[in-house]
């Protein structure tokens, strides 16, 4: 019986370990929000605002926006997260603003995740 418990932790030990990045993008978030964003000169700089859409029949909270910084090929430069204040209601829209990111050709902007609101939570 002790040999089996020895081979068992010598696997253990040896087994190689893997390591999953966490992943809070929630997949298909495009087909319930969508995002109307434009870059422009605020007080303190750069800024990319619009307004998240909903076609989501449920109110959402706690969003989280990708900004992406684009080449002028259209290639990625930069990623950042911003959290939208206040909640996106169902068939409806709010607004947002954020930081642009600096040297970027053009931006990118989806929502990256959020929770629902409301039905007992």
């Amino acid at each position: 019986m002790a040999t089996k418990s020895a081979v068992l932790a010598i696997l253990l030990l040896v087994a190689p370990a893997t390591v999953t990045a966490q992943n809070w993008v929630i997949q298909g978030a495009d087909r319930f929000f969508r995002v109307d964003a434009a870059t422009s000169q605020g007080r303190r700089g750069p800024i990319v605002s619009g307004y998240i859409y909903s076609n989501w029949g449920q109110m959402a909270g706690n969003m989280r926006l990708i900004v992406e910084g684009l080449d002028s090929g259209g290639q990625v430069t930069s990623t950042s997260t911003a959290w939208v204040i206040g909640t996106v209601p169902p068939g409806g829209r709010t607004y947002f603003e954020v930081p642009a990111p600096r040297d970027a050709a053009s931006t990118r902007v989806r929502v990256g995740s959020y929770d629902p609101v409301g039905r007992g939570q």
